[in-house]
């Protein structure tokens, strides 16, 4: 059981680093969407060889806000395999990666299932992680956070959406100009032969200010739509603002995070943790060469 709980935990304790170019958050101007980064993992360049560790220590992760949330480690939104890496080499690699990845997300997601059981081999896990459900819930938390984000809605924001992401959105409406509001329209879902569709799932372990670990499952669901956003001014008596209004075809990749009660393991509704983008061949090489550092690390202490 032990070894089953050291297979299936992200390596986390030493993990915190700086977030490195802003978050992206398009406003009602452009687009409902917004890209936390990865917390665990900085961004750079394949032949940047991996920052040190040491100097990061658990009380620096037991200082955090209880409210931080961080990405589970080598989440993946592998691209289509039309947009792979042109070079054989690379191609089979990234291939490779992308299996491999899909192979650590299940073991971890059955080892959660088998930590779960009251007895082991012979009662029904505890643990579910309801995958299926998780597409639907996508779908309508990503129209519930861009028509609240179009009315300046904080409290459907602030109840459907991480504490971090929450910050960011409600800063994002405080400075609006005052008298313009916005209207979001959900047109159709677009490219319905690939999407929605699941691009990541997982389950870990993140640590909480007291030192101890919570329990939580990630999903990550690929939604194709079009949308349609417009502005208008109020102390103009409503009328739309020139050039504002915009119908784009997006693409989305929204996380979905949800905590694990450490007893039952029942999980709380999804919350959305924000949106990433897919992720290149050279990204995920260095993003796996900074977990490699994170691991060994920890190994030596």
């Amino acid at each position: 059981m032990a070894e089953l709980l050291r297979q299936s935990r992200p390596c986390l304790l030493s993990s915190i680093r700086s977030r490195a170019p802003p978050p992206i958050v398009c406003g009602i101007y452009r687009s409902i969407s917004t890209t936390p980064l990865r917390l665990y993992a900085a961004r750079r360049g394949p032949t940047t060889r991996p920052r040190s560790m040491k100097s990061i220590k658990r009380s620096d992760v037991q200082q955090m806000e209880p409210s931080l949330t961080m990405l589970i480690p080598q989440t993946l939104v592998a691209p289509p395999l039309w947009r792979y890496p042109r070079q054989p080499k690379k191609f089979f690699h990234m291939l490779w990666l992308h299996i491999k990845a899909r192979y650590g997300s299940l073991w971890a997601v059955i080892s959660m299932k088998v930590m779960s059981q009251p007895t082991i081999l012979i009662s029904k896990p505890l643990f579910k992680f309801h995958r299926a459900a998780a597409i639907p819930t996508a779908k309508a938390l990503h129209v519930q956070m861009s028509e609240a984000m179009a009315v300046g809605d904080k409290e459907t924001l602030r109840s459907i959406c991480m504490p971090e992401l929450f910050q960011t959105l409600a800063a994002t409406i405080d400075a609006r100009p005052r008298g313009i509001r916005a209207e979001w329209q959900l047109v159709r879902y677009s490219s319905t032969w690939l999407y929605p569709r699941v691009a990541d799932w997982r389950v870990g372990y993140q640590p909480i200010p007291n030192g101890d670990m919570k329990m939580l499952k990630q999903i990550v669901v690929s939604i194709s739509s079009v949308q349609r956003i417009a502005r208008y001014d109020d102390t103009k008596g409503g009328i739309k603002v020139a050039g504002s209004e915009r119908v784009r075809k997006i693409t989305e990749h929204l996380v979905l995070q949800a905590n694990l009660d450490k007893n039952t393991f029942e999980a709380e509704p999804w919350k959305i943790w924000g949106t990433l983008p897919e992720m290149t061949y050279e990204e995920y090489i260095a993003d796996i060469e900074n977990i490699d550092a994170i691991m060994a690390d920890e190994a030596e202490k």
